[in-house]
């Protein structure tokens, strides 16, 4: 069986530390094998020194703090973030990238997130793990948004790999375009609720089919939701108020929607990106 591996994007500011030291224990715990990236931007490269230099002398800094890395699984690139973390992680055939919410001059907990960190979700096709709050990577309740494709399974599977002693609930989001405009169109209160009714029904039908044709692992806890959303990515958080979760993944193809970047923006807890 292939070892997991992780990366972690590392640029030596105090959040990047915080998620390499949590990325040390998880990778312990998942008996795999961790890999740092530290990326040059080449505008700020000076010729004057030598990639081999830089390097050597970032690993004796990130050896003071993490002795048990190997020098041969820190990686000092020279390039743009998000083509040389994606690139890493694909000649690594890494299982996930690990990084912070921001950039060098941020904290963890900040609003926005870094420019770099956006780019890498978008430009990676490995799955991307953004901590928002400095804990343990070990979530009790995890919240899966879903639109139970092929893809979406796929991003399921990876999850109950990753964390399979976790509680998971796969979340269908169903928009309703309901609003007052209905009873001018001549719709009765009466019809206006059968077809909410009606729709929530095949919402709910359709997300315990889907869990049903997925054959996850034998005692995989994993739950169904169907959640009446307006699609609104700033009103997901209280959409969702009453599932309790401490990760949210969203699965995505080659590129990520706008709806994916607003959500993984406005979210309070860890966002795990799957491609």
């Amino acid at each position: 069986m292939k070892k997991f591996i992780t990366l972690v994007a590392f640029d030596f500011s105090k959040s990047s530390s915080v998620v390499l030291e949590k990325a040390v224990d998880f990778t312990r715990k998942m008996d795999g094998e961790l890999h740092v990236v530290h990326v040059i931007e080449s505008s700020f490269f000076s010729k004057k020194m030598d990639l081999e230099s830089i390097k050597e002398r970032g690993f004796l800094e990130l050896n003071k703090d993490f002795g048990s890395i190997k020098k041969e699984n820190y990686h000092c690139l020279s390039g743009k973030v998000k083509a040389e973390v994606a690139n890493a992680a694909k000649i690594l055939n890494a299982d996930v990238i690990i990084m912070g919410n921001s950039g060098e001059t941020h904290f963890l907990n900040e609003l926005l997130m870094g420019s770099h960190t956006k780019e890498i979700v978008k430009y990676a096709q490995t799955p991307v793990l953004v901590m928002k709050s400095e804990h343990e990577l070990d979530y009790k309740n995890i919240l899966v948004l879903t639109d139970m494709s092929d893809d979406s399974a796929a991003a399921i599977k990876k999850v109950t790999r990753f964390f399979p002693q976790s509680a998971t609930t796969l979340a269908n989001l169903f928009y309703l375009p309901v609003n007052d405009k209905m009873g001018l169109y001549g719709f009765s209160d009466n019809d206006i609720n059968e077809y909410r009714e009606k729709v929530k029904a095949e919402s709910k039908k359709n997300i315990e089919s889907f869990l049903s044709s997925l054959a996850l692992p034998e005692g995989a806890n994993v739950s169904t939701a169907s959640i009446n959303s307006s699609l609104n990515p700033k009103l997901i958080k209280d959409e969702l108020k009453d599932i309790k979760y401490d990760l949210l993944v969203m699965h995505s193809t080659q590129s990520v929607s706008f709806f994916a970047f607003d959500v993984l923006e406005q979210s309070d807890v860890d966002v795990l990106v799957v491609k």
